[in-house]
């Protein structure tokens, strides 16, 4: 099954990607987001943990046969176009087992990144935490801001991986 995340937001709020930096067990570290086609992770799987796309709304969903694997993760959302965003709109996380949490977004201010929720493996289990922060700069900042210190930019969004 899967575990779902997915930012349901109106056109007002504007062009709403969300993304995700990740570490696996093995220390690689990395980011999975959401601009043009579907991307996937780890890159260059055959059998990718994480898959980034867009249907309705932006989606992230961790395929949970491969997600042992997974040691940590925290979702985040930008403008694809680097416009300022107006927050609005709910991220709805979904349980393989149909469980919904619905997470507001307008209390975040200003910022142009914010970082939505984290998730950790604590003994095989995932415990997810709300983090609703908005942050100036970009993606690059936000992950480290969140202990993503590891991972090699190309510039503020764009990974060398």
């Amino acid at each position: 099954g899967t575990l779902t995340f997915e930012a349901a937001c109106s056109d007002e709020v504007g062009d709403l990607r969300i993304g995700c930096a990740y570490q696996l067990g093995s220390g690689l570290s990395s980011t999975v987001q959401l601009t043009g086609g579907s991307r996937v992770a780890p890159r260059g799987s055959r059998r990718p943990s994480i898959v980034a796309s867009h249907d309705r709304f932006a989606r992230i969903a961790l395929d949970l046969r491969q997600s042992a694997d997974l040691r940590r993760l925290a979702l985040y959302a930008f403008s694809e176009s680097r416009t300022p965003l107006r927050w609005g709109g709910t991220l709805i996380v979904e349980t393989f087992g149909g469980a919904r949490v619905e997470l507001p977004l307008e209390s975040l201010q200003g910022g142009d990144v914010a970082v939505l929720m984290s998730l950790y493996n604590v003994r095989g289990e995932f415990v997810l935490r709300a983090e609703i922060q908005a942050l100036n700069g970009g993606v690059r900042e936000a992950c480290r801001a969140y202990g993503y210190d590891r991972i090699t930019w190309l510039d503020d969004r764009t990974t060398v991986d």
